[in-house]
């Protein structure tokens, strides 16, 4: 187990090994994950990025997007309509 500072300035100095070990060079955003068990500092490299494969439910980010927005606007319409009514929406 290897053990590091934290500075006043909040900056803490990640072993070389481990920087080595996991990818994580200089200029690499990381992540700070909480768990139960405390923290979880994950570099935010390509195997990051990878592990997001699959996640979509069609593989089209385009297509997820757009089935989003409309789903919000539905959702938006459907308060407008219980707040003020059908009648009063304003039309384009």
């Amino acid at each position: 187990m290897e053990t590091s500072v934290i500075t006043t300035k909040g900056q803490l100095l990640i072993p070389k090994r481990i920087r080595n070990k996991y990818g994580i060079k200089s200029g690499v955003k990381v992540i700070f994950e909480e768990t139960e068990n405390g923290v979880i500092i994950r570099p935010m490299n390509a195997d990051y990025f990878k592990s997001f494969r699959g996640i979509l439910k069609s593989g089209n980010l385009k297509e997820e997007m757009k089935e989003m927005k409309e789903e919000e606007k539905k959702l938006e319409d459907r308060k407008f309509n219980l707040l003020f009514g059908n009648g009063n929406k304003k039309t384009k």
